[in-house]
């Protein structure tokens, strides 16, 4: 399973020794901190991609909601997830004027900072595991492997294979959400590949999106008679490419 590699935190906290504390206790998690105060949340939230954000409550933070919904309404736009901590008033004000998407879990004080602080961190670790879809790229090109991997490692996790008996090796022990498959291949083409994945019942639920080198009327009628969940073009533009697997996902409810 997949975990931050550097997890990073935006703390909205006005109160200097609570968000010392805090800072101090998330550090200890190794999760790197930065502080910021209701004056300055708008713009550094906009410039910033932590993995979370927790928001501490205040009367002068309810004053000023705003800046606030700006953290949520930027979580939601980059799907990171929100914690809040608050007494029970404060909470119930704040909770009426938010979007509620991405707020993973709420704390009323009062709540130790440890226990606290174990609980985010145990939450961010869950949410990211289950965000990070696996992918099986199969191609024979070390090149257009690399490219794959440093395209879409940023939001799944990405295995290599060179080889269909590589694929077949993974396949027997891991389950991965999505097989990108080369057309052609040497020895094994991708069409045979998919047609043994299609016709073992451990594997023939996995959808397969074909890659290929070639647009042609020819290739496409080929490709699209196989009934593979889609085909992309090697030579896409890398964040259209990026997109279409996200809208992928997106469509089957991943």
């Amino acid at each position: 399973m997949h975990e931050i590699k550097s997890p990073f935190l935006i703390l909205m906290e006005e109160q200097s020794y609570l968000a010392q504390s805090l800072e101090s206790a998330f550090e200890k998690q190794n999760v790197k901190v930065k502080i910021v105060t209701i004056a300055e949340a708008s713009s550094i939230v906009i410039s910033e991609k932590p993995s979370g954000y927790l928001i501490c409550t205040s009367p002068e933070l309810l004053k000023k909601a705003v800046s606030v919904k700006v953290m949520v309404d930027q979580a939601i736009k980059n799907k990171t997830p929100v914690f809040i901590m608050g007494n029970i008033d404060e909470l119930e004000l704040l909770w009426e004027t938010l979007p509620q998407q991405m707020v993973m879990d709420v704390f009323t004080r009062p709540i130790t900072v440890g226990d606290m602080v174990d609980n985010v961190c145990t939450q961010m670790n869950d949410f990211y595991q289950l965000k990070k879809r696996t992918i099986l790229a199969v191609d024979d090109s070390g090149i257009i492997l690399r490219k794959i991997k440093a395209l879409l490692e940023d939001t799944y996790q990405v295995v290599l294979a060179n080889s269909g008996a590589m694929a077949i090796k993974y396949l027997t022990l891991n389950t991965p959400d999505l097989i990108l498959l080369d057309y052609a291949m040497p020895i094994v083409d991708g069409s045979q590949i998919m047609q043994m994945l299609r016709e073992d019942p451990e594997f023939h639920h996995i959808p397969i999106i074909f890659l290929t080198g070639k647009n042609d009327a020819e290739t496409v009628k080929n490709v699209m008679s196989l009934k593979p969940d889609g085909y992309l073009l090697k030579s896409m533009n890398p964040q259209k490419l990026h997109a279409a697997i996200d809208d992928f996902f997106a469509s089957r409810g991943k």
